[in-house]
């Protein structure tokens, strides 16, 4: 983001101050010049853009509000950005169908405090989760999506194993993908899961549009070309 440079991976963090606003953070993503950008820094402005969209949406295709979102003003190439459209795409889709049945017989129907809740969980993931902790913050937004429909908790028992469910299912298929990482298509093939499980658990099929990616060869990590679903 400051010099263009490709971006060095550590395995361990070390101690480094922000580019921008020079405040220390145990970092191991930074460019071979030692520049760093905290995750403040890295999104900002794109997360005023999130929620005004996310809750301006009207369609009920979570894939076409996820396209709009990806490309807002603001959006680096990579990033923890990423994690919350999948979770705000599938809400705001769900809010705009209208009340949901959910398994047990009961109706649920979305709110905008829902999608807000959402797009505050998935704020919590730090980037490259992928590769440090094994799980996509892109897959864990399927997991937060049910969590949410369900009113799942900690304390309950199929609430909280469906969302955890979900989240294996989109991390599946995220890792079906093969590697390097390219945040575009996890968001994407996230979307895609997450309208999966609702149809399966709920019996609503949500519209699902196919748009080719606009990101082609904008990502450091290097882009997938025709091997990626997404590209044509």
């Amino acid at each position: 983001m400051i010099c263009g440079a490709k971006l060095v991976y550590r395995t361990h963090a070390a101690e480094i101050a922000c580019s921008y606003c020079r405040r220390t953070f145990a970092a191991s993503v930074l460019c071979p010049a030692g520049h760093y950008v905290c995750e403040d820094c890295h999104g900002a402005g794109f997360h005023d853009f999130l929620e005004k969209t996310v809750l301006a949406a009207d369609g009920t295709d979570p894939m076409a509000i996820a396209e709009t979102l990806l490309r807002g003003p603001f959006l680096p190439s990579l990033g923890a950005e990423h994690h919350a459209i999948v979770v705000a795409a599938l809400l705001a889709a769900v809010r705009n169908h209208g009340p949901v049945p959910l398994p047990g017989g009961a109706a649920r129907a979305v709110t905008d405090a829902d999608i807000l809740e959402g797009i505050r969980r998935m704020r919590q993931i730090p980037a490259c989760t992928c590769a440090n902790h094994g799980a996509c913050g892109a897959g864990l937004g399927a997991g937060a999506f049910i969590s949410i429909l369900l009113d799942a908790t900690c304390a309950k028992d199929v609430e909280r194993t469906l969302s955890m469910r979900a989240a294996n299912a989109a991390l599946a298929a995220i890792a079906d993908c093969g590697g390097p990482g390219c945040c575009k298509q996890s968001v994407r093939t996230a979307v895609l899961s997450g309208a999966e499980i609702l149809k399966e658990l709920c019996r609503v099929r949500l519209p699902l549009s196919h748009a080719r990616c606009f990101h082609i060869k904008d990502t450091t990590h290097g882009c997938k070309g025709v091997t990626c679903r997404f590209s044509r």
